[in-house]
């Protein structure tokens, strides 16, 4: 739960930031309407010039159709009175370390509740079913969690209400103006100087009473590649100018670090953060992957919302956090024949933090808002407090009212959890994808159509954002080929997609330089790039030896499981992260031997590295990995395929294939079976056989040159008993590597047994493990991303 709010506190931070695009450093339009400044800041924004509309439509029809939207978006429709809806709403945090990590549930929490809302009063939302989910945590964390999303206002929205941005999640008001400190609303007044605008598709439908409905798509592009502006396609009513479909993302990723900086020059404070906290945590980013919305025609008039979704990703160093935010609404009174009684608020409208008054800056101004935020704190604990101490109502429930956006919304749910947690709403497991529920399948048909890889900001060199560096613990490593060995990656965001990177780094051991040169495009799912390198390689299939994380285990214990090859060339590479991990690459390149250069470390001294065929090599590769099934307790499966082929001084094919299965059993126990395999064809080079032995293969055997082979299999059986939190794990390995002509013969395999301790799903693992053959050993091991 705290990375969620973290990453929601961030989010909300960095949207205070705004940065403005620079183009010639035009000046900068002021709204004058609001003159206290002590409480606000006037929105700011670019002049539209004479050039900005005459480049802003592609043709005349995306011009009236803006116009159009536009006043339609701010009117108010004074004859919704009331409504009566239902909702199922769930979040899902998920947690992933390295590019290539399985993604575990951090955290899920599902509601269902129903809203009568009315005009002029506000809404009532009666809570109906609510329950969270921790795997990583231990059982009585997830009801405190619920406890305490409810005293916070719980995850509880508004569907609709008159006047609201209708391209947002919640209920916040339609800004008539352009605010570029926030995401630049496409449809607002002013958004001309930032979008360019094109009609896109058509679609037609009559309803049973004989009126013809009809949409029009409006495709909007930004000018330039900034954070706080969309991409993405519009639908719209064509008779009414009504919001129908929409489905946007952020043109670039929000680089935290930066937005910090920048609010904290707008608020004119000398608070900075310690350059070793940057180098910890970087880089620290946020990226809007895609905005689904999609409306319903209700009683012939009414476009309402039917489902919502927000997806999202924060990168903390080399932690990768998805976030999925769905909703769902139904609708069973329109005007009805509803009263909602009148509202008493009884918790603290806390609201936005107010700006710097303008007659204050540098310590004075931080005085200032560290004296509004210890007030609004202690507000929020009293009243935190207090409504734990409460007591409940005479049917058994609890009243929390406050004001949202200007509206009263009061929120009652029982005082017995239990009874959200096993309400009749839920009819399967708080794990099961409920596509049905939520539209899956058509939320993820209209992202597709709308953001493919050429949906993307316009290309301006002359107005391009400040690049971006990532340097510090995501940059460091250790081996025995570099020793201590760091960089820095610099980024430009060149628009269209396109960005262009260098990384550097060099070995204290060895001294040699490695560069990477790459221009990519990348869409929020998908990626194209061009790389030329120098670069240290991983002969290894499992895990990830040139990881930070491996590398403490290299310093600390003398575990450097990775054998490695230089290789200096150029590589193709596409990848997708929509439904799976799907990655290939087309290289040429020259591989060498990298000498091995230290055996320091606190532990024993490390193992020799293998000597590489050196010669050109050029071919391609395939990596697929796929996982299903997000209950820790259910059964899920995980399965990684690889496939390479290459020609040159060595001709070569190879594959291979890796299937983890694993589920829950009665009494709290647990298993897990892995299962793999690999074959070549030609002459595979000594730093493309495949190396068992080590905490991702057979536990208790070291790698070493002599268990490898163009020819392997492998199987590990795990049985555990689960206490959520964590497992407590015994299990058996066994392994052969070799000459593919004898994968078939009766040989004694590599064994190990041993016993383990998985905390947090897998994701940090401790094994003591005794090797039986080639080896009788007992081998410790500490990593990260474990199958179990």
């Amino acid at each position: 739960m705290l990375f969620v709010l973290g990453a929601a506190l961030a989010l909300s931070a960095a949207m205070q930031a705004g940065q403005n695009p620079r183009r010639d450093k035009p000046s900068v339009v002021r709204d004058s309407t609001m003159a206290d400044s002590t409480k606000y800041r006037a929105p700011r924004r670019l002049p539209v010039t004479a050039d900005d509309q005459r480049t802003a439509f592609h043709d005349e029809r995306a011009r009236e159709l803006l116009l159009h939207a536009r006043v339609a978006r701010l009117a108010q429709d004074s004859s919704l009175r009331s409504y009566d809806s239902r909702v199922r709403e769930r979040l899902t945090a998920r947690f992933a370390i390295g590019s290539h990590g399985p993604e575990r549930i951090m955290y899920r929490q599902e509601n269902a509740y129903r809203v009568q809302w009315q005009e002029g009063l506000g809404a009532r939302v009666e809570m109906t079913g609510a329950r969270v989910g921790i795997p990583m945590a231990p059982p009585d964390a997830q009801r405190e969690a619920l406890e305490q999303s409810l005293i916070d206002g719980g995850m509880t929205s508004v569907p609709y209400a008159p006047g609201q941005d209708a391209m947002g999640i919640g209920i916040g008001p339609a800004k008539a103006e352009v605010d570029d400190r926030t995401i630049v609303q496409p449809l607002a007044v002013g958004a001309e100087a930032y979008y360019t605008y094109a009609t896109g598709d058509s679609m037609s439908w009559t309803l049973p009473d004989g009126k013809r409905v009809r949409l029009r798509e409006l495709e909007i592009r930004p000018r330039t590649p900034q954070w706080n502006l969309a991409v993405g396609s519009l639908w719209f009513d064509v008779e009414s100018g009504q919001l129908v479909r929409a489905a946007y993302r952020l043109a670039v990723p929000i680089d935290l670090w930066a937005r910090v900086k920048e609010r904290q020059k707008e608020l004119r404070t000398g608070l900075d953060y310690p350059w070793w906290a940057k180098a910890i945590v970087s880089p620290l980013k946020f990226e809007v992957s895609a905005i689904a919305i999609e409306y319903g025609l209700f009683d012939g008039r009414y476009w309402l919302p039917r489902t919502r979704s927000f997806q999202g990703i924060q990168q903390v160093s080399f932690a990768h956090i998805p976030i999925a935010l769905e909703q769902a609404f139904s609708y069973d009174k329109i005007n009805g024949p509803i009263s909602v009684a009148a509202i008493a608020l009884n918790a603290p409208d806390i609201g936005p933090l107010d700006e710097v008054p303008d007659s204050l800056s540098g310590d004075a101004a931080e005085k200032w808002r560290d004296s509004v935020w210890l007030k609004r704190l202690r507000t929020r604990h009293t009243f935190s407090d207090s409504l734990h101490k409460a007591a409940c109502d005479s049917t058994g429930q609890r009243v929390l009212a406050r004001k949202r956006q200007e509206m009263s919304v009061a929120v009652t749910y029982p005082c017995d959890l239990d009874k959200l947690a096993k309400s009749a709403e839920f009819e399967t497991s708080l794990y099961d994808p409920n596509e049905q529920v939520f539209g899956t399948k058509e939320r993820d048909a209209l992202i597709n159509d709308a953001l493919p890889l050429g949906a993307q900001a316009l290309i301006r060199l002359g107005a391009l954002p400040r690049p971006s560096f990532q340097y510090g613990l995501s940059m460091t490593r250790y081996n025995r080929i570099e020793g201590f060995s760091t960089g820095i990656l610099t980024e430009q965001q060149l628009g269209a997609g396109y960005s262009a990177s260098l990384t550097t780094r060099i070995g204290f051991a060895d001294r040699e330089p490695n560069v990477e040169l790459s221009l990519a495009r990348s869409s929020s799912a998908k990626s194209v790039s061009l790389t030329g390198y120098n670069r240290l390689v991983s002969a290894s299939d499992w895990g990830n030896p040139l990881s930070f994380g491996s590398s403490v285990s290299a310093l600390l214990f003398g575990r450097d499981e990775g054998f490695y090859y230089r290789a200096s060339g150029a590589e193709l590479a596409w990848s997708s992260q929509r439904f799976a991990s799907l990655d290939w690459r087309l290289f040429g390149e020259q591989q060498r031997t990298a000498v091995q250069r230290t055996n320091y470390s606190f532990g024993p001294e490390f193992m020799p590295n293998i000597v590489a065929a050196t010669g050109a090599s050029f071919g391609g590769g395939v990596r697929w990995l796929r996982s299903t099934g997000d209950d820790p307790r259910g059964f899920r499966t995980l399965s990684d395929i690889r496939v390479e082929a290459a020609g040159g001084d060595s001709s070569y094919g190879r594959a291979a294939g890796d299937l983890t299965l694993s589920t829950g059993l009665p009494m709290k126990l647990a298993a897990a079976l892995t299962l793999a395999g690999g074959a070549s064809v030609g002459q595979v080079p000594a730093q493309r056989r495949w190396f068992l032995g080590g905490a991702q293969t057979i536990r208790g055997e070291s790698p070493d040159t002599a268990q490898s082979g163009n020819a392997f299999w492998m199987s590990r059986l795990e049985l555990a008993h689960d206490r959520s939190a964590y497992r407590l794990i015994v299990f058996g390995d066994l392994g052969w590597a070799g000459d593919r002509s004898k994968i078939s013969d009766l040989v004694r395999p590599m064994s190990s047994a041993g016993v383990g301790l998985s905390m947090m799903d897998g994701l940090i693992r401790f094994d003591v493990a005794r090797g039986f053959y080639p080896r009788q050993q007992t081998r410790i091991s500490a990593y990260l991303n474990a199958r179990f």
